[in-house]
C-alpha cells in the first residue's frame, strides 16, 4: 500500500538534512572546497548552521576567466572594479586561519597595486600553500600597461622570523605578468622546504636565476616570456619537468637526473629555436628524457639540430611556426636521435608555405622502427605537410596510426579541403596495418 502521508516525506527530508549537517566541520569545509566561491557562498541560505560555513573554505580561487573572455577596452574599468570588489568582499568575510590555495587571475595593472599588495599579505598571513598571481592582459592594448611589481616592502617583511614562518608552507608559486627579481624568487626557492612548483611568465625584472641544491624539493619549473633573462643555472636532483620559452641565454645544467619532461623554444623572433641555438648547449643533459616539446620556426632556410642522443625519449612534440617554409623534412633529423620514439606530434601554429617544395629525395632514408603514432594537428593539406606524411608512412616501419586534424577555427571550406587531401593520401600509399584518422 502506498503511503502518501506528507508529514512522513517532510520527516525523511529533515533526517537527510540532519545527517549532512551532522558531519564533522572539516568534512563540510572539504565539501565546500569542491565548489566555486560563488557556489559555496550560496550554501549560506540552507540553514542557520550553514550561514557562515562557507567563510571557512580553504580554497580561494578568484577565477574570472568567463568575464575575461568578454572584456573589451570599453568595459575594462568597470570589470576591474567589479573584480576588486569581489575579492575584497570575500576576504573581509573570510574566517579560516589557513589557506590551501589562493589564486588571483584577472587583467589588473599597476594602478591597483595597493589592493594586490593587501591580498598578498592576507594570503601569506594564512600560511597559504598554493599561491598564484596572474595578471596577463585580456585585450590587445595599443600600449601595454605597466605591470604589477612584487613589492620590496613585502619581500623585506618575509625575511623576518615571522615572515619566514608564514611562507614555509608554500608548495606552489605562480607569477604571470608580475615583475619579480631573481633574488626574490631564490628567497622562496631556498626558504620554502616544500616548494615543488615554480612558474614565472612575463617578468621584466628577472635577469638571472639559480636553482641549485641537493635538498630542494622543486619538481616543476616554468620560465616563459621573461625577455630580459640572461642566465639560468639548474642543479636540482628532484626536478621532473622544465619549460623554457624566451631569448637565447646562458644555460648551466649539471645535476637533473630525474628530469623527464622538457618544453623549450625561443630565439629568432621569439618563436622558434633559432636554428637550434637555444637547444644546443643543454640537450646533452637530457639523455633520460621521456617527453620533449620543441617550438620551432621554419622558413626557407634549413634548420640545424644539434647532434645528441635521446635513448629514453618516447614522445616528441614540435610546435611549428612556418613562414615561407618549403619542407618539414628537416625535423626528421631530430628523429634519428630518438631510436625508441613511440609517438610524434606536430602542431602547426602559423602556416605560411613556400610555393616551391623541397623534394624528399634530397633526404636519405632512415627507418624508424619503434614509431607507432603520428598526430598532425592543424593539418591543412598543403604539399609541405603531405610530403612529411608520405615520408613517415614510408619510413616508420612500426607505424600503427596517423591522425590528421585541421584546426576547428578554420572555415568549413578550408577544413573540407584538408580532409579531401587526407583521403587522397589514404587511397594512394597507406601501408597495410596503418589506421588513418581524419578529424
Amino acid at each position: 500500500m502506498i503511503d502518501d502521508n506528507p508529514n512522513k516525506v517532510l520527516l525523511e527530508d529533515e533526517i537527510l538534512e540532519d545527517r549532512l549537517s551532522q558531519l564533522p566541520f572539516d568534512i563540510l569545509v572539504n565539501i565546500l572546497n569542491l565548489l566555486t566561491l560563488d557556489e559555496a557562498a550560496r550554501t549560506s541560505v540552507l540553514s542557520h548552521k550553514w550561514k557562515h560555513l562557507w567563510k571557512y573554505t580553504t580554497i580561494l580561487d578568484f577565477d574570472a576567466s568567463g568575464v575575461l573572455m568578454n572584456v573589451t577596452e570599453d568595459t575594462m574599468e568597470e570589470d576591474r572594479n567589479w573584480y576588486i570588489y569581489w575579492v575584497n568582499e570575500v576576504l573581509s568575510s573570510h574566517r579560516a586561519l589557513y589557506i590551501d590555495e589562493f589564486r588571483i587571475n584577472f587583467d589588473l595593472d599597476v594602478s591597483y597595486e595597493s589592493y594586490i599588495t593587501n591580498w598578498i599579505y592576507s594570503a601569506i598571513s594564512r600560511k597559504v600553500k598554493r599561491f598564484e598571481l596572474s595578471f596577463h592582459p585580456a585585450v590587445s592594448w595599443q600600449t601595454l600597461p605597466e605591470i604589477y611589481t612584487f613589492p620590496q616592502v613585502v619581500y623585506e617583511s618575509l625575511k623576518t622570523d615571522i615572515g619566514l614562518a608564514h611562507v614555509k608552507s608554500l608548495r606552489s608559486l605562480i607569477f604571470d605578468s608580475v615583475n619579480i627579481t631573481g633574488e626574490m624568487l631564490e628567497f622562496f626557492i631556498y626558504n620554502c622546504p616544500y616548494l615543488d612548483q615554480l612558474d614565472v611568465a612575463c617578468s621584466h625584472n628577472l635577469l638571472g636565476l639559480k636553482v641549485v641544491g641537493s635538498e630542494l624539493k622543486l619538481k616543476y619549473l616554468d620560465i616563459v616570456f621573461c625577455n630580459n633573462l640572461e642566465e639560468l643555472e639548474l642543479s636540482c636532483p628532484s626536478l621532473l619537468s622544465f619549460k623554457y620559452f624566451g631569448p637565447i641565454i646562458k644555460f648551466t645544467i649539471t645535476n637533473v637526473p630525474q628530469l623527464q619532461d622538457v618544453s623549450i623554444g625561443g630565439g629568432v623572433g621569439g618563436h622558434g629555436l633559432g636554428n637550434g641555438r637555444v637547444l644546443g648547449p643543454i640537450v646533452n643533459y637530457f639523455r633520460q628524457l621521456k617527453n620533449l616539446e620543441l617550438f620551432v620556426e621554419l622558413n626557407e632556410e634549413s634548420i640545424q639540430f644539434p647532434k645528441c642522443e635521446l635513448p629514453a625519449l618516447r614522445h616528441l612534440t614540435f610546435q611549428i611556426c612556418a613562414r615561407r617554409c618549403s619542407s618539414f623534412l628537416d625535423l626528421t633529423c631530430m628523429l634519428k636521435s630518438c631510436p625508441f620514439l613511440q609517438k610524434l606530434t606536430l602542431k602547426m601554429q602559423v602556416s605560411q608555405y613556400s610555393s616551391e617544395v623541397r623534394s624528399r629525395h634530397q633526404f636519405p632514408k632512415h627507418f624508424h622502427q619503434n614509431l607507432k603514432e603520428v598526430d598532425m594537428i592543424g593539418f591543412s593539406g598543403n604539399p609541405v605537410e603531405l610530403e612529411l606524411a608520405r615520408y613517415l608512412l614510408e619510413n616508420a616501419t612500426a607505424l600503427e596510426q596517423l591522425l590528421l586534424e585541421p584546426w576547428v577555427f578554420e572555415s568549413e571550406a578550408t577544413i573540407e579541403a584538408a580532409r579531401e587531401e587526407a583521403r587522397k593520401l589514404e587511397e594512394a600509399i597507406l601501408p597495410p596495418g596503418v589506421k588513418l584518422y581524419i578529424h
